[in-house]
C-alpha cells in the first residue's frame, strides 16, 4: 500500500512559480501603463494651463489695441514721430511663408495695476484736445492721464515671448505653431488666435482656438 507524499513536489513548485511570474509581470505591466496614462494626463495638464495663459494674456491686450482716450486719433497732437506711427497702426501682424506668427505687436491702453512704465502718456480734456507724450509734463494734474503701452509676442523656436519696454521675456514653451488672423467683421473686425502644443518626450499635441473682438474696430494693419 502506497504512502501519501506530503507537501509539494518539484512539478507543482515550478508550475506555481511559473504562474507568480505571470501574475507579477502583468501586474508590472498595468502599472507602467497606469503611471504612462498618469504622465501623459499630467502633460496635457500642464499645457492646457500654459495654453489658457497665453490665450488671455494675448486677448487682454488685443482688446486693448487702439484704446487712446476718448477723443478721436486725428484730434491728437504727437510729441514724437515715432509715437503718431505706433498710434497709427496698433496691431500689427507678421507671418512667416508657411502662415506661423512670427510677431503680433499691439499698442493701447495699459491697464491698471501692472506696476510698469508706460511707454507713452495721453493727456487730454475729452472735449476739444488730447497730446501723446513720454512723461506727463508738470502741473498737468487737470487734465485726463491714459496711460499707453507697447507689446509684443514673437516666437522663438518653439518659445512664445513677451516683450515690454525693450526686454522680452518666455511666457510658455513647446509651442508647435501659432496662427493670428485678422478678420474683418460687421462689428468692426476680431482676431482669431490658433495656438498648438505640443511635447515631444510623452508625445502629447493639444490646439486651443479663441476668437477676440476689437473694441475699437478694425484697425490698420
Amino acid at each position: 500500500m502506497n504512502r501519501c507524499q506530503a507537501g509539494f513536489g518539484l512539478l507543482e513548485a515550478l508550475l506555481a512559480l511559473a504562474i507568480g511570474l505571470m501574475l507579477l509581470g502583468a501586474a508590472s505591466q498595468l502599472f507602467v501603463s497606469a503611471y504612462h496614462a498618469w504622465q501623459v494626463q499630467s502633460v496635457a495638464v500642464r499645457l492646457q494651463d500654459d495654453a489658457r495663459l497665453a490665450l488671455q494674456r494675448m486677448a487682454q491686450d488685443i482688446r486693448m489695441a487702439g484704446m487712446f482716450g476718448c477723443l478721436r486719433q486725428d484730434a491728437i497732437v504727437f510729441e514724437s514721430q515715432a509715437a503718431a506711427e505706433a498710434f497709427a497702426q496698433p496691431l500689427q501682424i507678421t507671418l512667416s511663408g508657411n502662415g506661423r506668427l512670427e510677431s503680433l505687436g499691439l499698442v493701447g491702453e495699459q491697464l491698471p495695476g501692472t506696476g510698469r512704465q508706460p511707454d507713452w502718456v495721453l493727456l487730454t480734456d475729452c472735449l476739444s484736445w488730447a497730446e501723446v507724450r513720454h512723461r506727463p509734463p508738470p502741473g498737468s494734474g487737470a487734465a485726463l492721464v491714459v496711460p499707453i503701452q507697447r507689446v509684443t509676442y514673437q516666437l522663438h523656436g518653439d518659445t512664445l515671448r513677451l516683450g515690454r519696454a525693450g526686454q522680452a521675456q518666455a511666457l510658455i514653451d513647446r509651442v508647435r505653431d501659432l496662427r493670428v488672423v485678422l478678420v474683418p467683421t460687421h462689428q468692426g473686425g476680431r482676431v482669431d488666435l490658433q495656438l498648438t502644443l505640443f511635447d515631444p518626450q510623452h508625445q502629447v499635441e493639444l490646439r486651443h482656438e479663441v476668437s477676440v473682438a476689437l473694441r475699437n474696430g478694425e484697425p490698420d494693419v
